[in-house]
């Protein structure tokens, strides 16, 4: 995906410690890996669920707005046979910077009056979520929107990244931070980021390194006065599927007449 803003080329900020690509070893080895992966993954998807701008001050949605933001968020009837739904996991804390400050304070603010999805996956490395606020007036939504195009953002979110893979068994990563610059159709606005991580494992006496890729996007957009946070993460691509699940949210908000 492209750039937010005039520059074409995508710009993207990485975080690297080595660590070669090398093939898998033994079957028990592979779920022993398989498991730090699975563990760390789901960090991350946490950790970036919880990565949201800030905003002027957010107002109790009215029985009528929280019933929308219920009707309009991603259900499990909008994903292809094979998801499977769980609980959603509440936003873990960002790091504790000047980069993500604001962003932590209004997640402790937002995240009481959102309507989160459940947590959907396919796989250990194939997940999709969402979340819907309907807000007071479009001035207030359009406020969030500002900061993630701001260097902070991509700062916080790096380091989100790179602490969910500061663990034993991980030897190194490297992630590539770049701005999305693709409003959805039907959608006012949006800004978010695609965030690719490559990883390596840490060697041991039964199971060689192994690297995965992964690619996160993390994307807010806005209808009217109404906003959706869409986090989506696949193995070595963008999620196929993130495009109609998009358009099936933002379709229903469009509905609503927010």
């Amino acid at each position: 995906m492209g750039t937010v803003g005039s520059n074409p080329t995508p710009s993207a900020t990485s975080l690297e410690s080595g660590g070669p690509h090398v093939t898998p070893g033994s079957e028990r080895g592979n779920r022993r890996t398989r498991g730090t992966w699975a563990a760390v993954l789901l960090a991350v998807a946490v950790a970036v669920a919880g990565v949201a701008a800030p905003a002027l001050a957010a107002t109790k949605p009215t029985k009528v707005d929280l019933a929308i933001q219920k009707q309009t968020v991603l259900r499990k009837s909008d994903l292809p046979a094979g998801w499977t739904s769980s609980p959603n996991q509440p936003p873990a804390d960002l790091p504790e910077l000047a980069a993500c400050a604001g962003l932590q304070a209004a997640n402790d603010a937002l995240d009481p009056i959102a309507t989160n999805s459940p947590d959907f996956s396919k796989s250990d490395l194939t997940r999709a979520s969402n979340a819907v606020v309907v807000l007071a007036n479009a001035k207030q939504a359009k406020g969030w929107l500002a900061p993630y195009r701001e260097p902070d953002a991509a700062t916080c979110l790096q380091e989100v990244v790179k602490k969910a893979f500061t663990r034993d068994g991980i030897q190194g990563a490297r992630v590539y931070v770049a701005p999305i610059d693709d409003t959805p159709r039907g959608a006012d606005d949006a800004v978010g980021f695609e965030v690719e991580i490559t990883a390596t494992s840490t060697p041991t006496a039964q199971q060689p390194a192994q690297t995965i890729v992964v690619v996160y996007d993390v994307m807010v957009a806005r209808v009217g006065r109404a906003l959706t946070n869409f986090t989506f993460m696949n193995p070595t691509d963008p999620l196929p599927e993130q495009g109609e699940l998009v358009d099936a949210v933002i379709g229903r908000l469009q509905d609503a007449d927010v």
